[in-house]
């Protein structure tokens, strides 16, 4: 089928015709289009002399977009007009001999008049970057990384995060950077502004590794320059620092006088009152995360002889599936939100954030939760993961095995040879072990108090 893209036909002789978008045709001096004459009344010649006239004309509307305001960015577009016309040349003329010169010739003599006067409006960069662009030597980092976030793994969240950092280099170095001037040096250049922003080290290895992951994937599908398979993002040692005083995680576990105001404490706001009271103690006597917790279903509470299991079915980690046993004190939350046609043992749990999680609307109330004036956990850390580093540091102190208390809340244990290469933890009792938890009493009976649990003696 004879292809009549941009093309009229009036009065016998074929046309360009390239609408001028509605928006844009008052600064066009109300034109609704572009027009000229190719002279010709055979399709087959009128293809081979559209393209520039549509390159031309692309650029013009690109530059009423922008209102001649930018330059460069008009400049830009119109090698972008420019490639995409040789592409279609190409593709159009192969199987027509001497044509498809004749046409990629009138392309290349037009790409030089327009790079000879952004060389004398511009300068030489400007010039050098559309020549790069128009002839299909440069590739935009900007065109090829959306396509990576749709392929890479992570959630949407992670993902989110990955584009707010190539966004974040791409602001810095200008949105039209190609991949074939991102070297060693420039990637070094970046480093030092992200350091100069105030950015911690670890916060600049996860830019580094956003950008180096994105570059493996460039790689491998060809988009770099076949000499050069260098990963500019690599081996800078942003991370690495003298073991001589090392700091650790700055996330400590609460202290019993922190979980007294937290388990006393009420949250304002009704809808979430009791949500985050059981959740606080939850987390505290089975050291679960607030997203497994906030997706547990009714149907993942299974009764055994020796009582209730939690069963989470998914997390962060592979390692986050896992069983475990339901604490005698947190029997009076789950009876009570067990009964109902709910699906969820938490329902009503609006999902919120990138991923769609139902802990995300959560997570927010139980930051206000903690900064009210009566509560007064504040800091930076003390969020709810605290409590889990809290239930970690409690089993600890009681001198549970490391081993033991990874299957429990989830973390991996395949570094461990012997138990985690040899043993999955079937003969443990992990009943006994979850019922050893012991906070101080005062801690104990405030767990109790809005739980409903009646503690043993042990808890007192």
């Amino acid at each position: 089928m004879a292809d009549t893209r941009y093309l009229q036909k009036k009065d016998n002789t074929w046309r360009v015709v390239v609408e001028i978008p509605k928006p844009l045709r008052a600064a066009a001096k109300g034109k609704p289009r572009f027009i000229k004459s190719l002279g010709t009344d055979s399709l087959a010649e009128a293809n081979r002399l559209k393209h520039i006239h549509v390159a031309e004309f692309k650029r013009r509307i690109k530059m009423l977009e922008r209102g001649l305001a930018d330059p460069r960015a008009a400049a830009i577009e119109a090698a972008i007009a420019f490639r995409e016309a040789f592409a279609s040349a190409d593709n159009e003329y192969l199987a027509h001999g001497d044509q498809e010169s004749v046409a990629a010739d009138e392309l290349l003599q037009a790409v030089h008049q327009d790079a000879e006067a952004i060389l004398n409006s511009q300068g030489a960069d400007a010039e050098q970057l559309f020549r790069s662009i128009a002839l299909g030597k440069a590739t935009l980092i900007r065109d090829h990384y959306p396509k990576w976030l749709t392929v890479c793994s992570g959630t949407l969240q992670t993902k989110a995060q990955h584009g707010a950092a190539i966004e974040r280099y791409l602001t810095w170095a200008g949105q039209y950077t190609s991949i074939q001037t991102t070297d060693r040096r420039k990637a070094s250049e970046y480093i030092q502004h992200l350091r100069d922003a105030g950015l911690s080290p670890k916060t600049i290895q996860r830019h580094l590794s956003t950008l180096s992951t994105l570059w493996r994937w460039l790689i491998s599908s060809g988009l770099t320059d076949p000499a050069s398979r260098d990963n500019p993002w690599r081996e800078h040692g942003v991370s690495r620092k003298s073991k001589r005083g090392r700091r650790g995680s700055p996330r400590k576990g609460l202290s019993d006088e922190q979980l007294i105001k937290l388990l006393n404490g009420r949250y304002r706001t009704p809808r979430y009152a009791s949500v985050i009271a059981d959740l606080t103690r939850l987390a505290l006597l089975h050291g679960a995360r607030l997203d497994e917790l906030c997706s547990l279903k009714k149907t993942d509470i299974c009764k055994r002889d020796d009582g209730y299991w939690f069963s989470i079915s998914e997390g962060k980690t592979d390692a986050a599936v896992r069983q475990v046993p339901v604490h005698d004190l947190a029997l009076p939350i789950l009876e009570r939100r067990l009964k109902g046609d709910d699906e969820y043992l938490f329902p009503g749990l609006v999902p919120g954030g990138p991923d769609k999680k139902r802990s995300w609307n959560v997570s927010k109330a139980y930051g206000r939760f903690r900064r009210q004036e009566d509560v007064g956990v504040a800091a930076r850390f003390d969020d709810f993961h605290a409590l889990r580093k809290t239930f970690v540091e409690m089993m600890e102190g009681l001198e549970v095995p490391e081993s033991t208390v990874k299957l429990i809340i989830g973390h991996d244990r395949a570094g461990e040879i012997t138990y985690g290469v040899y043993s999955t933890g079937q003969r443990l009792n992990l009943r006994k072990v979850i019922e050893k938890v012991a906070y101080g009493a005062e801690v104990m009976r405030a767990i109790v108090a809005q739980g409903g649990g009646k503690p043993n003696q042990t808890h007192t």
